[in-house]
């Protein structure tokens, strides 16, 4: 191993999920890290496939704007559906942006900051209309009750869920032996999970957006790291900052 590279030596726990660690993992492996990948959640599709085909069906052609808030909204609704989209879109955060281009889409809207949050205040400069939430189970009321709230006609409609996943032995082992030098958490439900299973890490922790801080320190932990910028690469350059002052 270079022990020159920024993260040489650091032990990095990763808690999101298994598809959705794989990025991460080697942007760390690239800069001298060890990830330590223990997935505390996992996406399924809902159990009632045939209702929410039939609900995206009955309402896709009579919403305005249809929102993207995920990567996964966009990857399990259209397994649900398989026609053209006669909206105008709408999607949160850069990736799935990418995801609905990939598909041959182009993207009306996207905030300039990867949050519901800016989402919201985007759509509060358009003319009022309908608008068609494609979102996850635990998704954040936040942009339901706020579109709602401002003169939209806003449906959401459920199309994955986000389960606990249960660590596997070794997975368990590499959490409770405490050799982690960092902990992150991607996401709110991360968080809840680790606390239900683990307790308080044992180490600083390292958190992507505000939200997600937010989750943490209420459960009682003491985040050491936190981007201004939401995305993988924004985390990674704070938690190549953060080291870079440790070791110093």
């Amino acid at each position: 191993m270079d022990r020159t590279l920024p993260l040489a030596d650091k032990r990095i726990l990763i808690t999101r999920s298994k598809e959705q660690a794989r990025y991460f993992s080697k942007q760390i492996a690239a800069l001298g890290g060890t990830s330590l990948e223990v997935p505390l959640i996992q996406f399924q599709q809902v159990s009632d496939t045939w209702q929410v085909k039939v609900d995206i069906k009955a309402n896709i052609s009579h919403f305005e704007w249809i929102v993207f808030t995920s990567v996964n909204g966009v990857k399990y609704f259209f397994e649900l559906y398989q026609g053209h989209l006669p909206n105008k879109i709408a999607v949160v955060g850069e990736k799935t942006k990418l995801a609905m281009e990939a598909l041959g889409y182009k993207v009306d809207l996207v905030p300039n900051r990867f949050s519901a949050e800016d989402l919201i205040e985007s759509f509060n400069k358009e003319k009022r209309s309908s608008v068609l939430l494609i979102q996850g189970n635990l998704a954040r009321p936040l942009l339901r009750e706020e579109l709602s709230r401002i003169g939209y006609n806003v449906k959401q409609i459920v199309v994955y869920e986000n389960v606990i996943r249960v660590p596997d032995e070794k997975e368990w082992n590499l959490v409770k032996e405490g050799k982690v030098d960092l902990y992150t958490f991607t996401s709110p439900s991360t968080v809840h999970n680790f606390m239900e299973l683990f307790g308080l890490p044992e180490g600083p922790v390292a958190t992507i957006g505000p939200i997600t801080k937010h989750a943490a320190e209420k459960a009682g932990i003491n985040v050491a790291i936190s981007p201004s910028l939401y995305t993988m690469d924004g985390l990674l350059e704070e938690i190549v900052q953060y080291f870079k002052r440790e070791d110093t």
